[in-house]
């Protein structure tokens, strides 16, 4: 008896599609008398998937090995080996059994056809399909459909049936969106490095909610980086080529991976994206959000650092004007005076030196935080809030910081 095998990579999502196929031609064939095939399917693991329009290798795809094994219908010496297909034009589709040997697929391929011809009936006349059987000793005969099983003894329906197997072998497994695999995955660490080189190139990150900024949205622009064919080479490479890239995106992740399991619920999802090696596309903003928020307690750790060697500026009763750069916004309880509310905020600016100031503001309207202005006030006293020196101002003039050309 001659052993059959096949062995192809196909989607892990496809496993049980793969399976349903076997189970569904083994019975086709056992109808007809043919010995069933045995399956095996690898347990899943990540591959490569490179897009044919560019060549790029854009992600993975979880996968499976599948091996489709058995032996090769043999009855009175003779075995189909191969099946004809011929076109309108004159051409001629030559394919194996599927899971033929080796030796028995080189002869084959050697074996010198003739189109449409039958060694059965040898009635010429146009056939869309021929198979070639072999013999045992060595001897080939090219068979009409009807003619195989008279000739042969094997039942052309069964080997039809088992002639399935080359679909699933062959499949594209064409389940695509827009062109790329439903089931692809993007590798976080390359999310993280191409986040990283996206707002090194903008300056800063970009949330969809500033899209009236006119700015691209750090999301979107990851995203195209992966899945926009028109996106230019020379942008990607200038992306790619950003100095601390994977140093930045190794710092993300850390404090990504730190959130997980943590009560608050955008840092818990982080933290679990942040801890696989595949992210799916869908969750992509969320990822690439990871590194505001990272950038945010970077500031703020900088600032606390700053702000424990803050000290008392001027004296008490001294005019000061500073450049300094809003740090807090608080709103306080509102004051009433009859009928009329008077709205209050404390806001605290830190100089470069780390010195921290404080306004308690009945103005209408104040800067927002992370503004870098210039605040000129009187020095109302000195106090120390959580261990940190602090100049307590009053009757404070704020003004935009103006930009001295160079």
């Amino acid at each position: 008896m001659q052993s059959a095998a096949m062995r192809f990579n196909a989607p892990a999502s496809q496993a049980s599609y793969v399976r349903q196929i076997v189970e569904s031609t083994n019975t086709r064939a056992a109808v007809h008398g043919l010995t069933a095939y045995s399956l095996d399917i690898s347990a899943p693991f990540l591959a490569d998937w490179t897009d044919p329009f560019d060549g790029r290798v854009i992600g993975q795809r979880p996968m499976v090995t599948v091996t489709i094994f058995g032996e090769v219908p043999r009855h009175a010496g003779w075995m189909v080996v191969a099946r004809l297909d011929h076109d309108a034009e004159g051409e001629t589709l030559f394919s194996l059994f599927p899971g033929l040997p080796d030796q028995e697929a080189e002869a084959a391929r050697a074996h010198r056809v003739i189109e449409n011809f039958c060694h059965g009936c040898k009635v010429a006349r146009h056939r869309t399909a021929t198979y070639l059987a072999r013999h045992e000793n060595g001897e080939f005969r090219q068979l009409g459909t009807t003619c195989v099983e008279p000739y042969t003894g094997l039942p052309i329906k069964g080997l039809q049936a088992l002639w399935r197997f080359h679909k699933l072998k062959d499949s594209d497994w064409d389940e695509s969106e827009g062109g790329f695999p439903g089931d692809l995955r993007l590798p976080v660490g390359r999310v993280l490095e191409v986040t990283a080189g996206v707002v090194a190139q903008d300056g800063r990150f970009y949330s969809r909610a500033e899209e009236w900024k006119n700015a691209s949205p750090t999301a979107d622009s990851v995203s195209a980086y992966f899945f926009d064919r028109k996106a230019s080479e020379e942008w990607r490479a200038a992306i790619d080529g950003e100095p601390s890239t994977t140093a930045t995106a190794t710092a993300v992740r850390e404090w990504a991976v730190q959130g997980y399991g943590s009560p608050n619920d955008y840092r818990h999802k982080v933290g679990q994206l942040a801890r696989g090696e595949t992210v799916d596309p869908r969750h992509l903003p969320t990822l690439v959000s990871a590194i505001a928020g990272w950038h945010r307690d970077q500031e703020k750790a900088a600032a606390e650092r700053a702000a424990r060697s803050s000290k008392p500026q001027g004296k008490v009763g001294e005019r000061l004007t500073v450049t300094a750069t809003v740090k807090t916004v608080i709103e306080l309880e509102e004051r009433f005076y009859g009928y009329h509310a008077q709205r209050r905020r404390l806001l605290k600016f830190q100089d470069a030196a780390g010195n921290i100031f404080v306004w308690f503001s009945s103005a209408a309207t104040v800067p927002g935080e992370g503004e870098e202005v210039e605040v000129t006030g009187t020095v109302k006293e000195h106090s120390t809030y959580c261990e940190v020196a602090q100049t307590v101002l009053t009757r404070c003039r704020v003004a935009a910081r103006e930009l001295v050309a160079a």
